[in-house]
């Protein structure tokens, strides 16, 4: 976010129970993504990870993924939107690239250039 100052681009990040997290240790994790830009949520339950589970067609429920939706995505009645792109960091999920923060940027640029 720091490379792409376009007002267009609005991150969300969710925040799951992985690895032992709780709600109590946004504030602080929250400090890895500072930008205004970026408003950040709380899925006790991985609503979102297990509906992505099944969008992307992974064996896993969904978590440390990262999306990229054309401007105007919403998630109505048929479920969660299927990204134009996505990668992720889940460990033994073969579906999807592996992110590369560069690759991933350059995808993010292409879709703000000029906005």
């Amino acid at each position: 976010m720091k490379k792409n100052s376009s007002r267009d681009l609005a991150v969300y990040v969710v925040w799951v129970p992985e690895l032992g997290a709780q709600p109590r240790h946004i504030p602080e994790a929250a400090k890895l993504v500072p930008d205004e830009r970026a408003r950040h949520y709380w899925d006790g339950a991985e609503v979102l990870g297990k509906e992505y589970k099944d969008v992307l067609r992974i064996a896993k429920t969904a978590w440390d993924v990262y999306f990229i939706f054309p401007p105007g995505t919403r998630w109505g009645s048929a479920g969660a939107p299927r990204p134009d792109f996505w990668m992720h960091q889940m460990s033994k999920v073969r579906e999807g690239p592996v992110l590369d923060p560069k690759v991933f940027a350059a995808e993010v640029g292409k879709r703000t250039a000029g906005r």
